[in-house]
């Protein structure tokens, strides 16, 4: 998995944090298939590091419009796959 580009599309997160959701979206990738699986990884170390709650969707093909808190959103792909990471709430 580690082979698959990944592009950032859109981010209000500092650059640590940025490296990090795509560092263990990688780590997801490489233990799961299913995309809610690999979402539940996410969306899990992200609450453990940063405090609840964190939001994750993964997926080939999706729409959203989200409200997050400030410095708290990523859109990126890794390959063909896209994860939208925020908190809210």
């Amino acid at each position: 998995m580690s082979d698959r580009k990944s592009v950032v599309k859109n981010a209000d997160m500092p650059e640590e944090m940025q490296e990090d959701a795509v560092r263990v979206a990688r780590e997801a990738l490489e233990r799961f298939n299913i995309e809610k699986d690999i979402a539940a990884y996410i969306k899990r170390d992200f609450d453990k590091k940063h405090n609840p709650s964190w939001h994750c969707i993964v997926g080939k093909n999706f729409g959203s419009y989200v409200t997050h808190e400030t410095k708290r959103f990523i859109y990126f792909y890794i390959g063909q796959l896209a994860v939208l990471l925020f908190k809210s709430g």
